[in-house]
């Protein structure tokens, strides 16, 4: 016989945790994908150069999210 689970689902977190790796997933297909064409077209400077562009806009990315993270913490209070 089955038991029943401890906690009942959450929709919400699960749908975070989908959210989470789609974008986790699109980002290393883009740096895969549109990396290796890039080394194979142009060759390893513009790979390189590709590379640093494609960091540059992670941080990017990374700052205007912390900062909206940071505001939804802030207003939560």
């Amino acid at each position: 016989m089955r038991q029943k689970p401890d906690e009942p689902f959450n929709s919400r977190g699960y749908r975070g945790q989908v959210e989470r790796e789609l974008i986790v997933g699109a980002i290393l297909i883009t740096l895969i994908v549109g990396g290796g064409l890039i080394g194979l077209i142009w060759g390893r400077d513009a790979f390189l150069a590709a590379l640093a562009f494609f960091v540059g806009a992670l941080v990017l990315s990374g700052l205007v999210w912390g900062f909206l993270k940071g505001l939804e913490i802030i207003s939560r209070d």
